[in-house]
C-alpha cells in the first residue's frame, strides 16, 4: 500500500536505488517529520542532505524504504529504528493526518525515555501555534475532530501541545543555513563515539603501535586489513586496543571493537557490528547471510574502524568484514589471531599468504624485548622498576624462563608480589620443569597457588561469569560460601587472573579463560561432557536429554536446538543434578514435580519463559539471583508463585517482558537488594515494594509507569535510583532516599525537584537531564558530597547562587540549558575538573572563573557568548582544553599565553575576531575562523603544534611566513577568501600530510613537501601548473572545489603512482573534465554538484577504477559513449540528483548501481 501525503503523491520506484544493490536495511538515527509542500524544497531537503554528509543515517519519507512493503510498517519501524527526532513544523503540518501521526508516536516513544530525544524546529510559525494557543493549527484539529473522531484528535492536541514545551530553534531567530548548521551540530553533539577501555600500564608498547600506525597509513584512501598474530598471551588484543583508542577520533562514531570473536556466535557479532557503527540500541539479524549482505551494503560508502579480535576461522572474517569493497575508502580491518594458517583454504598452495598481501598487511607480534620485560615484571611483582640487589639475579632468571610473554610477566609477578626469595626459587623450579612447554602450563603455576574457593571461583568466571557484572556474580559466591568473597575476588585481580572493566564487569584474558575450561574438561577425564561445568548449549542439552548428568555438574548453559519451539524438561533429567547451583535456560519449561532437584541452585537465567508453567515443588527457596524475559511473562504467569517465595533472593531482574504491566508482590523476598525493571509497558509497582527494607540498587525502564506508591518512600536502604519516568510520589520517595548516592531521573514530567533532595547527604551523582524544572532548589548547598551535577536540556534559567558550596564537585554540564548567567560562586568549586557549557544561554564567564585552578576542560560552543573573555582565564594553570566555537566575542585576552598546559584551542566560527594575541606554546591543535579575521595568526612559536586551521574572508595581506616553519605540524587548514596569497613554500612543513588551502592564483604555490598525502584547492581561478606536484610521491587524494574553470586537465598526477582519489566539488562552469588514462592507480573518483560538466574524456580508460560517484550534476545524460564494460575493477556506480540522467549501459555484473532523486532515469532501459 502507497502512502500518500496530503496533496501529492509519493513514488515509490523514484529514489530507492536499482535492483542490483541488494542491500535493505534500514538503522536510521535521526526521523524528519514535516508538511511536503511547506518545507520540502527548502528547510527539509536541505537539512536531510546536511544530516548525510555528516555521516547521520536519516529517514526522510519513503526515500530507503524496500519495495513491496506497506509504507505504514517502513514508516513505523523508522520511527521506532530512530533516536532523535526532528519534526519541522510549518503553517499546513497540522493539516496533514500523517504528520500528525507521525507526531504522536514519537511523543509516545520519547516519553520518558532518555536515549530518545525530540529537537522541534518552528518554519514559518511560532510555538504559540503549536500549542493550539491561536487558530493557525485549531482549525485544522477541528476537522480532523469531525473526520476521525474526538479520541485521535484529543491525542493530537496533546503531542502538538507536549513538543511545544520542548525548547526548539525558530526559522526568524537564526536565519536558513545558521538553523540548519545548528542542527546539524547539535544532532552530531548527541551521537556519541563509543571507544573500547585501555589498560593502565602499557609497557613497551610504544615501538609496536609506532609499526602498527605505519602499516595502517591513515592518510591513504584504500581500504586496509592489518592481521596481528602471534601466541596466546603475548599481547596482541592490548596492542589492538591501543590502537583503536588513539585513532577512533578520526573515523568519527563509525568505529566498533568485536572481542573474543572466536567464542561468540556469528549472528550476534553481526548485529554488534551493525549496532556500533550505526549507533541504534539494536538490531535482529536471523541469518548469517543476510548480516553479511547488510553489512556489505550498508557500510559500502562509510569510512569504518573495525577490530576483530581473536579469530581463528576465515569463515569469522568472510561474514564479518568479506572484501576490501565491503567498505567506504580509507577503512582500516584489524584482525588479531593466534596464528594466520587458518587463512590458507584446503588446497592452496603455500603462496596464498602472498597472493592476498596487497589486501592483507601481517604483523608477527614479537614477544618483548629484556627491557620492558625485565620492567613490566618488576612492576608487578615488587611495584617498582627495579629490584633489591639480591633480588636482580633470581629476577633475570624469572624473566628468562617466562620467554617475554606479558600475560606470564603479569601473573607470575603478580604472585610473587610481597614473598620471600625462598617462594621466588621455588616457582623458578617449578617454571623451568615446564620451560618448554605451551604457556598454558606456565600459567597453570598461578592457578595451583589459589585457595579451593578462589579457584571455582576462577572456573566460574572462565566458563560462565565473563562478561557478568561484578556485583550478580558476587552475591552468586556469597551465597555459595557462605562469606563475602570480595576478598577472594581482589586476590584474583591482584594475581593479574582477572579484571574489571569500566562498567563494573568481569573480564578475563582469552589464554586464562581457556585454561580455565581446560582444566574443567580435564575433571572429567576422557569425556568433557561430564566436566562440572557445560559452556556449550549443544552439550549441556545433550547431557540432559540422555540423562547423563552427574553430581559434579554444577553449572549449565541449556540451550535448545530449535528457537521457535519451546522443549519441556521432567523431573528425571535433572534428578541426578543435585549440586546444580547455576542454570541458564533459553526457551525450555519445567514439567511434573520437582521436589529437592533444585534446593542447591543459586542462579537461575530464563529468557522466553513459556506462558504456561506446568511445573509443581520447583523449591527455589535457596534461589538468589533471577533474570526472567520473555513475551509470556505477564502479571497473571502461572510461575509466580512457585518462583516469589525464593526467600534468599538477592537480584531481580526483569527485561523485555513487553506485556507485563504490573509487578508481583514483593512479601516473600524481602531480602532483596538489586531490582531491575525493564519492561517497556509496566505501568504498576505492587505495594509491597515497600517491604524490601535491603533494597540497594532501583531501575524502573517504562514508557508507561504511572506512579511509586507510597510505600516505596520506606526503602531505607536505597543507594542508586535510575527512574525514566518520574511518578507523582517522587517528592515523597526523595524524602526517604537519605542513602543514595546515584540519582537518575531523564523524566519530562518532572517539573521542580523538591527541597528534601538537600537532605540526600550521601549524594555523588545527580543527573536531571531533558527535566521541564525552572529552578534547582537552594538546598542544593548541602550536597556536600556531589561530584557530578549534569543539567542539561532544562529549561533552568538560573543556577542558585548556594551551587558554589559545592566543594566536591569534579563535573558540571549545562549544555543546552536556558541559563543566561554563570555565577561568580562559580569561582568557589576549587575541585571542578571539567566544565560543559556548550548551546547554553550563558552571555559570559564570569572574572571568577580564573579561580578554578584544577579545571582542565572548558565546553562552551555557543552563539550566545558575546561578552569578552575575561583576562583572570590566563590563572587556568590545569586547563588543557578550551572550546569557545561559535562565540560571539571580539578577542581573546593576552593572559591566554599563560594557559602552559593548554593542548587544544577552538574558535571556530568566532566571527568578530579581528586577530589572535600570542599563545602559548603547549598548543598541539589550533582552530580559527572569523569573517572578521584581517592577518594570518602568528604560530612561530607554536613548535608542537600539529592541526592548524584558519579560516578568514577579510584578510588584507595574508602573510604565510607566520605559518610555514612548524616542526611537527601535519595537518592545515587555511582559507583567505578570494585574496590571493603571496608566493609560499610549503615545502618547509617536512611533517605535513594534509593540506586544504584557498588557491584563487595557483601559481602562489611555489613549494610543497614530498610527505604530502591529501591536498584541497579552493576557489581556484587560473590555469593549474601541474608541475609543482610532480615531487609529490606520496600523494594520494586531490580535492578541487569551488573551481572556476571550464575545463581541467591532468597532467602530472598519473606519474604519482600512491595517488588514488580525485574529488572535484561545485566546480560551476566546468563542462570537461578530462582524466586521462594515464592515472593507472585513481581508485575512487566523485563529481559533486558540477551543474554543466557533460564529459569526462577517458573515463573507460581508468583500469583501476573502483568507485564512481556522481552528484548533482544535471548536464549528465548518460555514460554509454564510455566503455564502462572496460572497468572491471569497478564496484560502486553511484548517482544522486542527476536530473537530466536517463540510462546507464554496459555496467560490469560485478558492481553495485545505485540511483536515487534521478526523475528520467529508465530503469528497464
Amino acid at each position: 500500500m502507497k502512502r500518500k501525503r496530503e496533496g501529492e503523491e509519493m513514488a515509490m520506484a523514484a529514489g530507492t536505488g536499482s535492483s542490483r544493490d541488494g542491500g535493505s536495511g534500514r538503522g536510521y538515527e535521526v526521523f524528519l517529520s514535516f508538511r511536503g509542500p511547506d518545507t520540502r524544497l527548502t528547510m527539509a531537503d536541505c537539512l536531510y542532505n546536511d544530516l548525510i554528509h555528516a555521516g547521520i543515517r536519516v529517514f526522510k519519507d519513503n526515500e530507503e524504504l524496500r519495495f513491496g512493503e506497506e509504507i505504514e510498517g517502513g514508516l513505523l519501524q523508522a520511527i521506532n529504528d530512530s533516536r532523535i527526532y526532528i519534526p519541522i513544523f510549518s503553517e499546513n503540518y497540522a493539516s496533514s493526518k500523517w504528520c500528525l501521526r507521525e507526531l504522536a508516536r514519537i511523543v509516545e516513544l520519547s516519553r520518558g525515555n532518555d536515549e530518545r530525544v525530540i529537537l522541534p524546529i518552528f518554519y514559518e510559525v511560532d510555538v504559540d501555534d503549536v500549542k493550539l494557543k491561536t487558530k493557525l493549527y485549531r482549525k485544522a484539529l477541528r476537522k480532523h475532530k469531525s473526520e476521525y473522531g474526538k479520541d485521535l484528535a484529543k491525542k493530537w492536541k496533546k503531542a502538538l501541545r507536549e513538543v511545544a514545551r520542548i525548547r526548539g530553534r525558530n526559522l526568524k531567530d537564526h536565519g536558513l543555513y545558521e538553523l540548519m548548521n545548528l542542527t546539524v551540530k547539535e544532532v552530531s553533539s548527541l551521537l556519541r563515539t563509543r571507544r573500547t577501555d585501555v589498560p593502565d600500564h602499557l609497557v613497551g608498547i610504544k615501538d609496536r603501535t609506532d609499526e602498527i600506525m605505519k602499516r595502517l597509513d591513515l592518510e591513504a584512501f584504500d581500504v586496509r586489513f592489518i592481521v596481528i598474530y602471534g601466541m596466546g598471551g603475548i599481547g596482541k588484543t592490548t596492542l589492538a586496543e591501543a590502537i583503536f583508542r588513539q585513532i577512533s577520533p578520526q573515523f568519527q562514531r563509525h568505529c566498533c571493537f568485536l572481542k573474543d570473536v572466536r567464542t561468540h556466535d556469528i549472528i550476534n557479532l553481526q548485529n554488534k557490528l551493525l549496532s556500533d557503527i550505526f549507533h541504534l540500541s539494536c538490531t535482529k539479524l536471523s541469518f548469517i547471510d543476510e548480516g553479511a549482505d547488510m553489512i556489505q551494503t550498508r557500510f559500502h560508502d562509510k569510512k569504518v574502524l573495525i577490530v576483530l579480535d581473536d579469530i581463528d576461522n576465515r569463515d569469522q572474517i568472510m561474514r564479518l568484514a568479506g572484501e576490501p569493497n565491503w567498505f567506504g575508502g580509507g577503512s582500516r580491518i584489524i584482525i588479531t589471531t593466534r596464528n594466520i594458517e587458518f587463512l590458507v583454504k584446503e588446497g592452496e598452495d603455500d603462496n596464498f599468504l602472498a597472493s592476498i598481501s596487497e589486501q592483507f598487511s601481517f604483523y608477527n607480534m614479537p614477544v618483548m624485548n629484556l627491557h620492558d620485560a625485565f620492567q613490566l615484571f618488576c612492576e608487578r611483582a615488587l611495584g617498582c622498576a627495579e629490584p633489591p640487589t639480591d633480588y636482580m639475579d633470581i629476577a633475570y632468571k624469572l624473566i628468562n624462563v617466562l620467554g617475554g610473554l606479558p600475560l606470564a610477566l603479569n601473573v607470575v609477578g603478580s604472585i610473587l608480589r610481597g614473598k620471600c626469595r625462598r617462594t621466588w626459587e621455588d616457582t623458578l623450579r617449578k617454571l623451568k620443569n615446564v620451560m618448554n612447554e605451551d604457556v598454558k602450563k606456565k600459567l597453570m603455576i598461578s592457578y595451583e597457588a589459589l585457595e579451593p574457593n578462589q579457584q571455582q571461583i576462577y572456573l566460574d568466571i572462565a566458563c560462565f561469569c565473563f562478561n557478568k557484572e561484578k556485583t550478580t556474580a558476587v552475591k552468586y559466591w556469597d551465597a555459595i560460601f557462605g562469606y563475602s568473597t570480595k576478598i577472594e575476588l581482589n586476590i584474583l585481580i591482584h594475581m593479574s587472573l582477572i579484571k574489571i572493566s569500566n562498567d563494573n564487569k568481569l573480564w578475563m584474558h582469552d589464554q586464562l579463560r581457556d585454561l580455565g575450561r581446560s582444566i574443567v574438561h580435564l575433571e572429567s577425564g576422557e569425556i568433557h561432557m561430564k566436566g562440572s561445568r557445560l559452556w556449550s548449549p549443544e552439550d549441556a542439552f545433550h547431557v540432559v536429554q540422555i540423562e547423563t548428568g552427574t553430581k559434579d555438574i554444577v553449572m549449565l548453559n541449556l540451550g535448545t536446538p530449535d528457537p521457535n519451539k519451546m522443549y519441556r524438561f521432567k523431573h528425571k533429567q535433572f534428578v541426578r543434578l543435585v549440586n546444580l547451583r547455576f542454570l541458564q535456560l533459553d526457551h525450555g519449561n519445567f514439567e511434573g514435580d520437582f521436589k529437592n532437584v533444585f534446593f542447591n541452585l543459586r542462579w537461575l537465567s530464563w529468557s522466553n519463559c513459556p506462558s504456561k508453567f506446568r511445573a509443581t515443588n520447583l523449591g527455589l527457596k535457596n534461589l538468589t539471583i533471577l533474570m526472567l524475559s520473555g513475551n509470556n511473562v505477564t502479571e497473571d504467569w502461572g510461575g509466580w508463585c512457585q518462583i516469589m517465595v525464593a526467600k534468599q533472593l538477592k537480584i531481580l531482574q526483569l527485561e523485555d517482558c513487553p506485556f507485563l504491566r504490573r509487578t508481583p508482590k514483593f512479601f516473600a523476598i524481602s531480602q532483596l537488594e538489586k531490582l531491575i525493571l525493564r519492561c517497556i509497558r509496566l505501568r504498576k509497582i505492587d505495594k509491597s515494594i515497600g517491604n524490601l527494607k535491603y533494597l540497594d540498587y532501583l531501575e524502573i525502564k517504562s514508557e508507561a509507569i504511572e506512579s511509586l506508591v507510597e510505600s516505596a518512600g520506606s526503602l531505607k536502604s536505597l543507594t542508586v535510583l535510575r527512574i525514566n519516568r518520574t511518578p507523582s510520589m517522587m517528592p515523597l520517595l526523595i524524602d526517604n532516599l537519605v542513602y543514595v548516592k546515584s540519582l537518575i531521573l531523564p523524566c519530562r514530567e518532572l517539573q521542580k525537584l523538591p527541597d528534601s533532595i538537600g537532605q540526600l547527604e550521601s549524594l555523588l551523582e545527580l543527573d536531571v537531564q531533558n527535566l521541564n524544572i525552572n529552578e534547582l532548589p537552594h538546598s542544593i548547598e548541602n550536597l556536600e558530597r556531589l561530584k557530578v551535577l549534569r543539567i542539561s536540556h532544562c529549561p533552568l534559567e538560573k543556577l542558585p547562587y548556594s551551587i558554589g558550596r559545592l566543594q566536591s564537585l569534579v563535573n558540571l554540564d549545562l549544555t543546552w540549558s536556558s541559563i543566561k548567567i554563570l555565577p561568580d560562586c562559580i569561582g568557589n568549586l576549587k575541585k571542578l575538573k571539567v566544565l560543559i557549557l556548550n548551546f547554553s544561554r550563558i552571555s559570559e564567564l564570569p572574572k571568577t572563573i580564573g579561580m578554578l585552578e584544577n579545571l582542565e576542560e572548558l565546553w562552551f560552543e555557543s552563539e550566545h557568548l558575546v561578552g569578552e573573555i575575561p583576562s583572570e582565564i590566563g590563572a587556568l594553570s590545569s586547563l588543557k582544553i578550551l572550546d569557545l566555537s561559535e562565540g560571539r566575542f571580539s578577542g581573546l585576552p593576552t593572559t591566554i599565553n599563560q594557559l602552559t598546559n593548554l593542548q587544544k584551542l577552538n574558535l571556530k566560527g568566532c566571527n568578530s575576531i579581528q586577530w589572535l594575541p600570542e599563545l602559548p606554546k603547549s598548543l598541539a591543535s589550533l582552530a580559527l575562523s572569523s569573517d572578521l579575521l584581517t592577518m594570518i595568526t602568528d604560530c612561530s612559536n607554536l613548535t608542537n603544534l600539529v592541526y592548524l586551521e584558519i579560516i578568514g574572508n577579510s584578510m588584507q595581506e595574508p602573510n604565510t611566513e607566520r605559518i610555514v616553519r612548524l616542526p611537527a605540524l601535519r595537518e592545515m587548514i587555511l582559507y583567505v577568501g578570494k585574496m590571493a596569497l603571496p608566493p609560499t613554500d610549503f615545502s618547509s612543513l617536512s611533517q605535513l600530510q594534509s593540506l586544504h588551502i584557498s588557491c584563487p592564483e595557483p601559481q602562489s604555490l611555489i613549494g610543497l613537501p614530498s610527505c604530502l598525502r591529501d591536498l584541497g584547492l579552493w576557489d581556484v581561478q587560473s590555469l593549474i601548473d601541474w608541475s609543482i606536484f610532480s615531487n609529490l610521491e606520496n600523494l594520494s587524494r586531490l580535492y578541487i572545489l569551488a573551481c572556476s574553470l571550464e575545463e581541467i586537465r591532468f597532467e602530472v598526477l598519473g606519474e604519482l603512482r600512491k595517488f588514488n582519489e580525485l574529488c572535484m566539488y561545485k566546480c560551476p562552469l566546468l563542462k570537461t573534465l578530462l582524466v586521462l588514462p594515464d592515472l593507472k592507480e585513481i581508485q575512487r573518483l566523485s563529481l559533486y554538484q558540477l551543474p554543466l560538466l557533460t564529459e569526462i574524456q577517458g573515463l573507460g580508460q581508468l583500469k583501476s577504477l573502483r568507485d564512481l560517484t556522481i552528484w548533482g550534476c544535471n548536464s549528465i545524460k548518460s555514460l554509454n559513449e564510455y566503455d564502462l564494460s572496460n572497468l572491471q575493477n569497478l564496484k560502486s556506480l553511484w548517482f544522486y540528483h542527476c536530473e537530466s540522467l536517463d540510462r546507464v549501459l554496459g555496467v560490469p555484473k560485478s558492481c553495485r548501481l545505485k540511483v536515487f532523486d534521478c526523475p528520467r532515469f529508465n530503469r528497464d532501459g
